[in-house]
């Protein structure tokens, strides 16, 4: 048996409990329950438009040199449906850089690790080119460009842009918000 995601357990009983209240509300106080929509869209424009907003201000932070001291690759399985399974891919490091004259260790990579992850198939089935793995061909001692926060050096990132599947996904996120907030918007001036 495999070990249960704990992100997924936990969203799984947020998404429990919201919906216990939200059906508490339909039973005993129906004259409300179109705010249920407004709560919705407010989640999805926090999700989405938040973690856009992070990557954007990632944007003025300074390129700087960094050393490669370990690196390994991580697999993890993501479940499509019930019976498919995907692996994905992806590393973990240890690098060491120097900001303002102090030395620091930093692990992260990116924001997000879906942002990095590379999965075992495409699409279309077909296996993912090893090449798109770029972190195999890392060794310990390589030099790495890693962007320092200006306002915290002991916060940097060897990734600060967001790929385009992400930006995707936060862009749905965000304009289903917009387009529930547009919805209760009608429904609250027509009732």
């Amino acid at each position: 048996m495999k070990a249960i995601d704990t992100r997924v357990l936990k969203l799984s009983l947020k998404l429990i409990v919201l919906l216990g209240l939200a059906f508490l509300v339909f039973i005993y106080a129906p004259q409300y329950a179109h705010h249920i929509l407004l709560v919705i869209a407010g989640a999805l424009l926090i999700l989405g438009g938040g973690a856009l907003l992070q990557y954007k201000a990632q944007t003025d932070w300074v390129e700087t040199k960094a050393v490669l001291k370990d690196i390994k690759e991580r697999v993890e399985e993501v479940a499509l449906s019930e019976n498919l399974r995907i692996k994905h891919f992806y590393p973990i490091v240890e690098y060491e850089y120097v900001a303002n004259g102090s030395t620091h260790l930093g692990t992260c990579i990116s924001f997000e690790k879906e942002n990095i992850w590379v999965p075992e198939v495409n699409n279309w089935g077909d296996p993912t080119p090893a090449k798109a793995r770029w972190w195999l061909a890392l060794k310990p001692g390589a030099e790495l460009s890693v962007y320092v926060n200006p306002r915290n050096e002991k916060e940097a990132v060897l990734i600060k842009d967001v790929a385009k599947s992400r930006r995707s996904h936060h862009l749905a996120l965000l304009s289903s918000g917009i387009i529930l907030a547009l919805i209760w918007l009608f429904l609250a001036n027509n009732l």
